[in-house]
């Protein structure tokens, strides 16, 4: 499970509050994110046609000064986390706003940084690519190099060095796991002294960006992300 706070204290609470309570768990590892050199917003699997792939690898937006998200802003997101492809119009109608006023509001977000465009798909429309993460212990002199290297393949999801018995950890889509010997081979290669802690390979997701999903890999409903719980 990935896990996502405002603050440690916070993470803190869901992860020795929360969790122990919950029926059937016997035991649970925390490992922190300290550093990531790609996250699944930025995967691609290079299925779209080349005129709409310039469009979703547009030019960022200028960078705008740092504000403070208000009561509309944390509407237009959960508007958002329900369907990401509505309409200005639509978001606008949502949330009491004409659609100039939702336009201006999520790019803004989308300029400082606080929001990402993300894509997903159904297990039916992978079209036989399956899942597999390595969490791996690479020499501290070589772990952004490999880092680095991983995050720079098309079909790879997550690259993240974290903090815990393990100092690497890596999501890539395959369509062969004998792929993942030729992955080891160049780790091997380029990082002498790795240890691969553990190979996992996904089975079935149940829920991804508060979207909870069916045996397919379809939304069936939405739990929207809660952005803020104070101060709006």
């Amino acid at each position: 499970m990935d896990c996502f706070a405002s603050s440690h204290a916070e993470l803190m609470d869901i992860v020795t509050g929360s969790f122990p309570g919950l029926p059937g768990v016997t035991h649970r590892e925390v490992v922190f994110v300290t550093k990531l050199y790609r996250q699944a917003s930025e995967w691609r699997s290079g299925t779209l046609e080349l005129a709409r792939a310039r469009q979703v690898s547009a030019e960022p937006l200028p960078g705008q000064p740092a504000y403070s998200p208000d009561r509309l802003d944390a509407a237009l997101l959960e508007e958002l986390a329900r369907d990401g492809r509505a309409s200005w119009a639509e978001l606008g109608a949502a949330c009491g706003v004409s659609p100039q006023t939702a336009r201006r509001r999520v790019e803004r977000f989308l300029a400082t940084g606080y929001i990402a465009l993300r894509c997903d798909t159904s297990t039916a429309a992978q079209q036989g690519l399956r899942e597999v993460t390595l969490v791996l212990n690479v020499p501290a002199h070589y772990v952004d190099d490999v880092g680095h290297y991983f995050a720079a393949l098309s079909n790879c999801r997550l690259s993240a060095q974290v903090l815990g018995a393990q100092n690497l950890l890596v999501t890539m889509w395959v369509r062969d796991y004998l792929q993942v010997q030729a992955y080891e081979r160049e780790l091997a290669d380029r990082a002498p002294g790795s240890t691969v802690i553990s190979r996992q390979a996904v089975v079935r997701t149940f829920k991804r960006m508060g979207h909870v999903l069916d045996e397919s890999g379809c939304s069936r409903s939405v739990v929207p992300l809660p952005l803020w719980t104070e101060g709006l």
